[in-house]
């Protein structure tokens, strides 16, 4: 009976240590994907040291660190709105909260992040590799002033949505008599479409009288891309005026921050206040 025993225990005891040994060679087969060594991750990227981004700190090379990715923008530099030691003051630093605040607690905007993605070069080690593109509406943890962007959602409540009819409308900003912005646009399902000038007038300035050789050309263009780039966009979208710069390019020298973009917003709004102009 007692040769049984030693006989049975010994046998549970070897059952239990080839499992173990099972066991320990699955985990190892599978290793956790948060384990793997620098120069791997879920995006098969190059991983670089914070160091490395340091090398490049000056408009000739220029990359930075931005919530773990790391961007090479050297190209991008000519293209960038602000003066260029303002840009080149984060080359080779992680630059993340100058990312998510670039004045006055103002992220850069959506436009700007989709745009930031053409020059992601890989991860920064010890960082967030999986991390996507830095969002410009998410400032955590932030008590700076919530940006234009973040304050769409409480703006929209003023416009009381889902009570606008599908349709046609038209709408005007008026300053001491005299009409600035008239504008005539689509809604479709709670979208923009069809959106045009019927008047754009300024100081004297009749923009839509313009031919292509006036100096203030520019400005109808930056004008224009606001109606191609609102184009099959949710109402909310007009709010983004408030910032045009995040909206418009820049051109012959004109800022996209000189257009008049509440008058827009102005018009826009008094069009629905004034319901549907036909169907």
């Amino acid at each position: 009976m007692t040769s049984n025993r030693i006989a049975y225990t010994t046998f549970v005891a070897f059952v239990s240590v080839v499992l173990t040994l099972v066991v320990v060679n699955l985990v190892q087969g599978n290793p956790d994907p948060s384990s793997a060594s620098a120069g791997e991750n879920a995006r098969d990227e190059a991983v670089y040291r914070l160091g490395q981004v340091a090398e490049h700190n000056h408009a000739g090379s220029c990359w930075k660190a931005i919530d773990g990715v790391v961007y090479d923008l050297t190209e991008y530099l000519p293209n960038h709105p602000t003066e260029e030691e303002v840009f080149t003051r984060w080359c080779g630093q992680e630059a993340t909260s100058a990312w998510l605040d670039k004045g006055n607690g103002r992220p850069h905007s959506p436009r700007a992040a989709a745009r930031l993605e053409d020059y992601r070069i890989g991860v920064l080690e010890g960082g967030s590799p999986a991390s996507a593109t830095p969002q410009a509406e998410t400032v955590a943890h932030s008590t700076k002033p919530v940006s234009v962007d973040n304050r769409l959602g409480q703006m929209m409540l003023g416009l009381a949505p889902g009570n606008y009819l599908d349709g046609t409308y038209r709408g005007n900003f008026i300053d001491r008599g005299l009409i600035q912005v008239s504008l005539q646009f689509r809604l479709e399902a709670g979208r923009i479409k069809g959106m045009s000038y019927r008047h754009l007038f300024y100081r004297d300035q009749d923009y839509l009288k313009m031919n292509d050789g006036a100096e203030l050309y520019p400005v109808l263009r930056q004008y224009q891309q606001i109606t191609e780039r609102l184009e099959g966009e949710p109402m909310e979208a007009i709010f983004r005026l408030y910032e045009p710069q995040n909206v418009v390019d820049d051109i012959d020298g004109y800022s996209g921050a000189t257009l008049r973009g509440a008058k827009v917003i102005s018009a826009f709004r008094d069009g629905l206040n004034r319901g549907v102009y036909s169907w």
